[in-house]
C-alpha cells in the first residue's frame, strides 16, 4: 500500500510551466488521481508546488491523499492514504527547450485502515531520489519523464512515469500524467497556476 502513496507523491512531484521557450519552474497545482492497485481501484486529490531559489536550485513540496472502500477477504475496508513530500532540486537546461533535473526529497507516508467502526494507523518516513527530463515541444505542449526511487523503513521501491501539460495562458495549464510501480498504476489529471 506503500506503493501507492509513492507513486501518487511521484506525479504530484512533475514540475509545470508556462506559454514560454523553456520550462518554468514557479508554480502551484492541483490535481485529481485514480489508483488501480492489483484491481482496486483509489481516488483522490494532491497538492503541489515549487519554486527556484536560484537560476538552477529549487524547491518543491507536495501532498497527496487517496482513499475508497476495498474488499479484503469478503469484508468491506475503508483505506486512507496520504503522503507529504519536501524537497531540493536542482535543473540543469542542456537545450533552450529542455530541462535535466535531480531532486533530493524526504518522504511521509501515513495509512489509515477502518473496519466496522475500528480504525489503526501507520505511518513512516524515508527519502527519495529522482531525476528526469522537461522539454517543451511548443510554446503550449510540454513532456516529462522521470524515474524515482524511494526508500522508507527500508523497503524500496523504483517508479517510471510520464506527464504532458498544455498551456491555456501564460499563468494557466492543464495535464495528465501516469506512473508506473511493480503492480500500482496511476493515472493523474491536473490544474496548474504560474507566479
Amino acid at each position: 500500500m506503500k506503493k501507492l502513496v509513492l507513486v501518487s507523491a511521484l506525479l504530484l512531484a512533475f514540475g509545470p510551466v508556462q506559454a514560454s521557450e523553456s520550462p518554468r519552474w514557479d508554480s502551484v497545482s492541483i490535481s485529481y488521481q485514480s489508483v488501480d492497485v492489483d484491481g482496486d481501484k483509489l481516488t483522490g486529490f494532491g497538492l503541489s508546488g515549487s519554486k527556484l531559489l536560484a537560476e538552477n536550485f529549487f524547491v518543491v513540496g507536495s501532498y497527496g491523499s487517496a482513499s475508497d472502500d476495498i474488499d479484503v477477504f469478503g469484508a468491506n475496508v475503508e483505506l486512507d492514504f496520504n503522503t507529504l513530500s519536501l524537497g531540493l532540486g536542482y535543473r540543469y537546461a542542456f537545450s533552450k527547450s529542455s530541462d535535466f533535473f535531480g531532486v533530493i526529497s524526504y518522504e511521509d507516508v501515513e495509512v489509515e485502515a477502518t473496519y466496522e467502526g475500528n480504525s489503526e494507523s501507520n505511518g513512516d518516513n524515508g527519502y527519495g531520489l529522482t531525476v528526469g527530463v522537461r522539454s517543451m515541444l511548443s510554446e503550449k505542449i510540454e513532456l516529462s519523464g522521470s524515474i524515482q526511487y524511494v526508500d522508507i523503513a527500508d523497503e524500496t521501491e523504483t517508479a517510471f512515469g510520464v506527464a504532458a501539460l498544455y498551456n491555456f495562458t501564460e499563468q494557466f495549464s492543464a495535464g495528465v500524467g501516469y506512473s508506473k510501480a511493480d503492480d500500482l498504476d496511476t493515472l493523474s489529471v491536473s490544474a496548474v497556476y504560474f507566479f
